[in-house]
């Protein structure tokens, strides 16, 4: 009986980490850390699925969200790391995927305003 309070302990605090998230990860992606603050990436994980099949799950999910694509830049000569940017209204999101094995990749995001928003959302007025 002690583990049906810690699973719903789990089913809990993955809920409100996604509700704080402006898109719905791949089923395969799970996220292991993330940071508020601004100081870094928001979320950071692993998708377990090819490098390729990653970025074009990130890809689609985020335009099933309603963000328009803007950029990709590859970060490696070998095609297995790269950039990605997206908008929606004022906001931008900026996604970071790399391989991490044939079957694994990793991911990180995190979401930048403007200069005015982001002051305004330092200062409580958000």
């Amino acid at each position: 009986m002690r583990i049906l309070p810690l699973f719903i302990w789990t089913c809990l605090v993955l809920a409100a980490s996604a509700a704080n998230r402006p898109f719905v990860l791949p089923v395969a992606a799970r996220a292991f850390s993330s940071s508020e603050d601004g100081r870094g990436w928001q979320e950071t994980g692993v998708a377990r699925m090819t490098y390729v099949q990653a970025e074009g799950q990130f890809r689609a999910t985020l335009a099933q969200a309603g963000w328009r694509f803007l950029h990709a830049v590859a970060l490696s000569t070998r095609n297995d790391r790269v950039l990605l940017t997206w908008r929606k209204g004022s906001r931008e999101l900026t996604m970071m995927v790399w391989r991490i094995d044939v079957d694994r990749t990793g991911f990180s995001w995190g979401i930048s305003r403007k200069s005015n928003e982001r002051k305004n959302h330092e200062d409580g007025k958000q």
